[in-house]
């Protein structure tokens, strides 16, 4: 697998990276182990948690693996402080933060986060009183880098301004959906990102599996699609423009002797993305993902995705 540095950082990660979403709800612990192992085994290292996750139960599955089968050290664990609240959005003011963060370092039973990932924050909480507590993670040792998620571009680019201002140890990542059918932060994030040196890293760049192609033809009764609490994540990518593009990157992938999901990675990859991080379910479907190398796509294949995926640079919110 190969790796990159995220932004102007010395953080360096495979450009496949894990997500850890299901875990403890839909992935039983011993597929997660596979899972895991996977991961490291293709050469990647990036496993994205959150308090949030697995209906709070992913921290401690992720926990468990670190203390019994698996080393600290080949890991860059990228965490987030929980939004404290049903949604993206952060809740809560400098008591939440820490509360978030030592509450996910004591179920890791870990010193630190390789990377702390912070949500569009309360609106009542202070700018300076959120990005110093930040800072104070980092001095302390508790959080080697810092960066946004799913945050406005013009929000993100205030905070760094300010972190900038205080002298305050710089942000590195944004993190954000991104895939060939959710490409709207291409207007604003992208060119932000690049100006400021920001590494992106992509939530979902398979559109819930969509990209797979598994939905092509019938909804499987194992698929995302087809329990009652993930269906809401795939339904806007089963109407007709997504399943248009969807089918562009199965023929695509035809015409390559590639899969859908070798294609739809390399697509995003292509587009700057430093890490995609992604969320296999099963051991079956981790070991399909690293299967291959994932190659850089011919420009003319490159550009055509573009085109056909381009109503989604400014789709209506999914």
């Amino acid at each position: 697998m190969k790796h990159t540095k995220i932004g102007n950082s010395g953080l360096q990660v495979g450009n496949l990276g894990i997500g850890t979403l299901n875990w403890g709800r839909d992935t039983e612990p011993a597929d997660a182990a596979h899972i895991l192992a996977a991961l490291l085994n293709a050469g990647g290292n990036l496993l994205d948690i959150s308090p949030d996750y697995g209906e709070g139960d992913a921290e401690a599955v992720v926990g468990a693996l670190l203390n019994k089968a698996f080393s600290r050290t080949d890991l860059i664990l990228c965490g987030q402080i929980s939004a404290n609240k049903k949604g993206t959005e952060l809740r809560g003011g400098r008591s939440h933060l820490y509360r978030s963060l030592h509450g996910t370092l004591r179920t890791l039973k870990t010193d630190y986060l390789d990377l702390l990932l912070v949500p569009e924050p309360d609106p009542q909480m202070p700018a300076a009183e959120m990005l110093s507590t930040l800072a104070n993670f980092v001095e302390q040792g508790k959080v080697r880098y810092l960066g946004f998620s799913r945050q406005s571009a013009w929000k993100s680019a205030q905070f760094r301004q300010i972190m900038e201002d205080l002298h305050l140890p710089l942000p590195t990542a944004l993190a954000f959906p991104y895939s060939l059918l959710e490409r709207r932060t291409e207007l604003d994030n992208f060119p932000m990102a690049q100006a400021l040196g920001l590494g992106m890293i992509a939530f979902s760049p398979l559109a819930a599996g969509v990209l797979t192609g598994k939905y092509r033809n019938t909804i499987p009764p194992t698929s995302r699609a087809a329990t009652k609490h993930l269906y809401a994540m795939v339904a806007p990518y089963l109407e007709e423009t997504p399943r248009r593009i969807t089918e562009a990157v199965a023929k695509a992938a035809d015409g390559l002797g590639r899969t859908p999901t070798d294609v739809a990675l390399a697509w995003a990859l292509q587009n700057g993305v430093a890490c995609a991080i992604c969320g296999p379910r099963t051991a079956n479907q981790a070991d399909q993902l690293f299967t291959t190398e994932i190659e850089e796509l011919p420009l003319q294949v490159f550009n055509v995705l573009n085109d056909v995926s381009r109503p989604y640079i400014a789709y209506p919110s999914l």
